[in-house]
């Protein structure tokens, strides 16, 4: 089975810990959440550990995040529960210099089975997970300087 162990990292104008907050707001992710991967919050509670969301990175494939555990203002660890695979991505968020914030995913995830695997194939997983990431990024950034300046805010679509 092809494992696809990554990661994507940039760096985005704004403060880490309000990168941090919104990533971890499942239940606020359609507000800022790139339009063209549709997500929805499943399960949420106040205390984060265990929340779920759906993802559909392509047509017909949904997967599952579970928020598996977080370390305030440094990093989100989900779980892969559903979906063509299986395994763990950890958010990360540092300061940078200039008010600027560094945040990273990084995944660790094998296809189900074998008929998961050969779609790894022939939609190269790897490299659409990569830009989609750096979409989720993006969106972020935007959701880091609308809050920050509540009047040039703008939708990411």
């Amino acid at each position: 089975m092809e494992r696809i162990q990554v990661t994507v990292d940039d760096v985005v104008p704004g403060d880490s810990d309000d990168a941090f907050d919104i990533m971890l707001r499942f239940d606020k992710y359609h507000e800022w959440w790139p339009k063209s991967i549709p997500i929805e919050c499943k399960e949420f509670q106040d205390i984060f550990v265990g929340n779920k969301l759906s993802i559909q990175p392509y047509p017909f494939v949904k997967i599952g995040w579970k928020l598996h555990s977080y370390d305030p203002g440094r990093e989100i660890i989900i779980h892969y529960y559903r979906g063509m695979h299986t395994g763990m991505g950890i958010w990360s968020f540092a300061e940078a210099d200039d008010n600027k914030a560094v945040i990273s995913f990084e995944i660790d995830i094998l296809p189900k089975n074998r008929l998961y695997n050969w779609v790894y194939k022939i939609f190269n997983v790897r490299e659409s997970h990569i830009q989609q990431v750096n979409m989720v990024i993006a969106a972020l950034a935007q959701e880091i300087k609308n809050i920050q300046s509540p009047e040039s805010s703008s939708d990411v679509a």
